[in-house]
């Protein structure tokens, strides 16, 4: 797995870790970067012939970096090593099908760009692996080949769940490719702005395959937490300061309701800031 992993998968496998031996190898990815087979060689390096696991972020949180989900599936599947492909900020964000990706485990969150209700998700699991994984919270037959067994939660509200529906039908409604391109021209409508002062250092690629809604930007000789303090206290406009790993940058994250109007405020504040 990567340093640029998810904090939450990572505290996983460290528990694993510590508690059942596993050994991580860490790939630390100098981003951005616009080259799948530097990707796919850099898992690679990683593996020796222990290895049984890669772990693949499809879309990284702290920049928006996409990585070659598919080509890293794959290659792992040539090598007989299980794929597990955190797709918390791809699924409904970029244009795909879970079956494309051809991983053994998928997860994903649903209230980030699916938007629906906080607490939903879901998990994706090649047939064949789902008798052999155990459930966390266990059935009366936790090594049914039946997904479902995954379901049993105790006690729970249905609300969410069944809002989960409303949210597939409005997501559905405006088409994934359109919400893809719309978010991509939102990331790349600022991007291109800020960029103009030279102080203003962009984090992310602007090539669609590359990246989609997600952007990082720093200025020269500013703290990150400096910047998005002042744009949130001067100007009212939330982003989020990252300093995870080799990543230090603001993130700015538009959804398909903002509006270029919204993103003129945010541009003439960061070029204030960077002219100050």
């Amino acid at each position: 797995m990567t340093r640029q992993d998810y904090p939450n998968m990572i505290h996983a496998w460290k528990q694993r870790e510590l508690r059942h031996g596993v050994k991580i190898n860490w790939i630390n990815l100098a981003l951005p970067i616009e080259d799948d087979d530097a990707i796919v060689k850099a898992y690679v390096a990683a593996t020796t012939p222990r290895t049984k696991i890669w772990h693949i972020t499809h879309l990284i949180t702290w920049t928006g970096q996409i990585l070659p989900a598919a080509k890293l599936c794959a290659e792992a599947r040539r090598r007989g090593i299980i794929s597990i492909v955190d797709a918390a900020h791809s699924f409904a964000h970029l244009d795909f099908k879970i079956p494309d990706l051809n991983s053994d485990y998928f997860g994903t969150s649903l209230h980030k760009w699916l938007c629906a209700p906080f607490g939903t998700g879901l998990m994706h699991i090649r047939p064949e692996h789902i008798s052999k994984t155990w459930p966390l919270f266990p059935t009366d037959k936790p090594q049914s080949g039946d997904i479902r067994k995954f379901e049993a939660l105790g006690t729970r509200s249905f609300a969410p769940e069944q809002a989960i529906g409303q949210a597939v039908d409005f997501h559905l409604a405006i088409g994934a490719r359109r919400k893809q391109e719309r978010l991509h021209y939102l990331k790349k409508y600022w991007c291109e702005a800020v960029s103009k002062n030279p102080r203003v250092k962009l984090h992310i690629s602007l090539k669609p395959e590359y990246s989609c809604a997600l952007g990082t930007f720093c200025i020269e000789g500013m703290d990150v937490g400096d910047v998005a303090s002042k744009l949130f206290s001067e100007y009212q406009i939330h982003t989020v300061s990252i300093k995870w790993e080799n990543v230090n940058a603001v993130r700015v994250t538009p959804h398909i309701y903002t509006t270029t109007r919204d993103l003129d405020r945010f541009i003439e504040a960061v070029l204030k800031i960077a002219a100050a």
